[in-house]
């Protein structure tokens, strides 16, 4: 057998006298195989490893024959089978062929298709005199409009009211913020304060985000002022009105920028920020 398997290996034929010439070879081995015992197995290990050797030489030549194996290939011309049945049923008779006489095939159909096998299934079978009948549909009753019914009043969306909510509550956290601003600057005697001492929420990242993003909000109104110091540290303030007009007037236009940070640099604070402090303050 290794012999065998070792000339298709060489010649390297991946035809179907290689692959019927491996199925032998297969067949030949599981016969052997079934004819031995396991006791017979350990006294005769060498024997043991030649099975294991044609296995692995069968499943590779396997895997090439089907790696070779153009599955768009189509092996008959149908018009040519189809003539080579006629000629089997018509046989040596000269008459034309009749309906009937494709049930001659009936025997060699039988041995083609496969049979499947019959399965047992875990709800039962069916049983045909219960059959379920359908449920009675019910009729839905039409009620008259009264004529002179007022129309309902139509309501104002949900989502506008929620909209004007949201907005309400941006403009409160937005203002709260301001006062923040205000009162730290006004304690540093008008002086920049830094920006994430001001920003900074130790006790959640997310609050901290929040915080970057409303303060967005004082920035864009021309309410608050950032800048960066000598050391590339973002610095803010509070804007007077007058100031805010005087820019304007000169053309000035405030942008809405929103900064960034890492949760890495956010570690980095162990210090509580001035909006986290005002709010554990009003907690208490």
């Amino acid at each position: 057998m290794i012999g065998i398997l070792t000339i298709i290996e060489k010649t390297g034929d991946t035809g179907l006298s290689a692959a019927s010439k491996l199925q032998d070879v297969v067949h030949e081995a599981n016969v052997l195989d079934n004819e031995c015992k396991i006791d017979e197995r350990i006294e005769h290990s060498d024997e043991t490893l030649l099975d294991c050797m044609v296995i692995s030489s069968s499943s590779s030549l396997l895997k090439k024959f089907v790696e070779h194996v153009d599955v768009f290939t189509t092996n008959y011309e149908q018009t040519e089978f189809a003539a080579n049945i006629q000629t089997f049923i018509k046989g040596e008779n000269s008459y034309e062929i009749q309906e009937t006489d494709i049930l001659m095939l009936i025997d060699d159909a039988r041995t083609i298709i496969p049979q499947f096998p019959a399965f047992n299934y875990v709800y039962g079978s069916y049983s045909m005199e219960q059959i379920p009948q359908p449920k009675p549909r019910k009729q839905r009753e039409i009620i008259p409009r009264e004529r002179n019914k007022q129309a309902p009043q139509k309501k104002q969306p949900e989502k506008i009211q929620n909209v004007e909510k949201e907005e309400e509550g941006i403009q409160e956290i937005v203002k709260l913020m301001n006062d923040v601003l205000n009162t730290k600057c006004s304690q540093n005697n008008g002086k920049p304060i830094k920006y994430y001492d001001y920003i900074i929420d130790t006790d959640s990242f997310a609050n901290t985000l929040e915080n970057m993003f409303y303060f967005a909000f004082l920035i864009r109104d021309g309410l608050a002022h950032i800048d960066l110091n000598s050391k590339g540290e973002p610095l803010i303030k509070s804007m007077k009105n007058q100031t805010l007009t005087e820019f304007r007037a000169t053309g000035g236009v405030n942008a809405q920028i929103i900064s960034n940070i890492t949760m890495e640099q956010w570690r980095r604070f162990k210090r509580p920020g001035y909006i986290q402090q005002y709010k554990q303050a009003c907690v208490q």
